[in-house]
């Protein structure tokens, strides 16, 4: 049985991969202007709104005014989309979706305006088992509203259980529930879809490892490694692994590679 420190470190690879991918929560009264979206068309508030989300990579090199300018683009295009176009049905889900991603990150009325924006694309869309997954994993990253988010995964799966991508966000909500079971079963079955997922693998690396079983661990760290060879904080999981089998030379040698990377990534 995990302990609730180890199941933090089970969610530590979702939470740094999704956060990799994550647009950063800013502060909207800076006095940047922001460029007029009257005049786009659907598609190109589509695209601009889409862009802004939580589900696309933002740069690590980006610098705070050029995230600030994205962000409140992104926002002037979803807000065009919801209140001031025509578009219906899983549509205007879909911009609600994205607007709610764009407001979760926050804290208070603005994360409280995205969970209004997920409960409204749901409406419109009940069949959407995404609209489930944006905001079970909105609950488990930003409010940790445990029970809510587990609900929504588990209707997610119910929709739709060929996405890999559900089960591993609902392994990282049955880790900090403190159920190691059912969580490592649930990445087994996200592997199973997608033998190529790096969450899956990291995460059920990381349950290896808790319960001490560095053998597997190492296996699963090496094959996520394979597919993302620039990601630092794979580097430093292997090296707890590495440590843990008395390979000190192999740990230090991932933890230089783990530095070099975030180095590199800082510049």
């Amino acid at each position: 049985m995990l302990s609730r420190p180890c199941a933090v470190v089970a969610i530590a690879a979702v939470n740094f991969l999704v956060a990799s991918s994550s647009v950063v929560a800013v502060e909207s009264n800076a006095r940047e202007p922001v460029s007029p979206v009257a005049t786009l068309s659907t598609p190109e508030l589509r695209r601009l709104c889409r862009a802004g989300s939580a589900e696309v990579f933002v740069p690590p090199r980006a610098d705070a005014n050029s995230i600030l300018q994205h962000y409140r683009q992104a926002r002037a295009a979803c807000d065009r989309l919801v209140e001031g176009s025509d578009l219906q049905g899983d549509e205007l889900a879909d911009a609600l979706l994205d607007r709610g991603d764009l407001e979760a990150p926050d804290q208070d009325d603005k994360y409280k305006r995205a969970l209004a924006d997920y409960a409204r694309a749901i409406e419109l869309s009940p069949n959407s088992a995404d609209a489930y997954w944006r905001r079970g994993k909105a609950n488990l990253l930003y409010s940790r509203d445990l029970p809510a988010a587990l609900k929504d995964l588990d209707e997610a799966i119910r929709i739709d259980p060929s996405q890999a991508e559900f089960y591993v966000t609902r392994a990282s909500i049955l880790g900090w529930l403190g159920e190691p079971a059912p969580a490592l079963a649930d990445l087994n079955q996200a592997l199973a879809r997608d033998p190529r997922s790096v969450h899956a693998l990291t995460n059920r690396g990381l349950a290896y490892l808790n319960n001490g079983d560095t053998s597997r661990a190492l296996a699963d760290f090496d094959a996520a490694l394979r597919l993302s060879p620039n990601d630092s904080g794979l580097y430093g999981f292997r090296a707890a692994a590495r440590r843990g089998t008395g390979d000190e030379a192999g740990a230090k040698a991932d933890e230089a590679k783990m530095a070099e990377l975030m180095f590199k990534n800082a510049q």
